[in-house]
């Protein structure tokens, strides 16, 4: 719930500095792929895990779009670490947190419109047990998809987006007076659809 008043806060500060045009409110669903972060005696990974979100997009001009966009991932971090772990484990759950600010650039004048876009924003990892520690870091976001209008005010979205760089970890693990500090940056693709509800003009 806390996401959705972070979407609707930014949304409206959004929308207030844009003279009146036609909004776009999208729901979607998808599916994020995992990721790894190796280091010297073993490695991290993000497993694969369903993604929803929401979109808040504001059409500056007929190709161009402003965006605000939400999207939050439950998964889990596993660990192989040669010397603590020497088989993969599963450290703890973890909740990943994606807002992101940017334009897409709409290409086409039919009922079928291709789309890139580039954004720019954070990402918070949320693990679930306190022994690991949480943090947030800037993502920037590069995107492309398609969307279809059905009429001016019902359409669909399908979209692929690559989120990078995402900086995390800082995982310790430890044991018999020793321990392994890992973390570093990993590459987020993900693929997802849903909903345009249109309102304005």
């Amino acid at each position: 719930m806390k996401n959705i008043f972070i979407v609707m806060a930014v949304s409206l500060a959004f929308a207030h500095s844009v003279s009146a045009q036609k909004v776009e409110i999208t729901p979607h669903y998808g599916y994020q792929v995992g990721a790894k972060y190796n280091y010297y005696g073993g490695y991290l990974k993000l497993k694969s895990s369903e993604q929803y979100g929401l979109t808040f997009g504001i059409n500056a001009t007929d190709d161009i779009t402003l965006e605000f966009m939400w999207a939050q991932q439950n998964s889990n971090v596993r660990i192989k670490d040669f010397q603590f772990y020497p088989n993969e484990t599963e450290l703890t759950d973890v909740v990943v947190n994606h807002y992101q600010l940017g334009a897409i650039h709409m290409f086409g004048y039919n009922e079928a419109r291709p789309f890139i876009g580039l954004s720019a924003g954070w990402s918070s990892f949320n693990p679930d047990i306190d022994l690991y520690d949480g943090t947030t870091t800037f993502t920037l976001g590069i995107s492309g998809g398609l969307k279809y209008f059905f009429s001016n005010r019902i359409g669909i979205r399908i979209q692929s987006q690559l989120l990078m760089p995402v900086s995390w970890g800082g995982v310790y693990i430890g044991g018999g007076g020793g321990g392994v500090t890992a973390g570093g940056s990993i590459l987020q693709l993900n693929f997802s659809g849903g909903l345009i509800v249109g309102l304005g003009d």
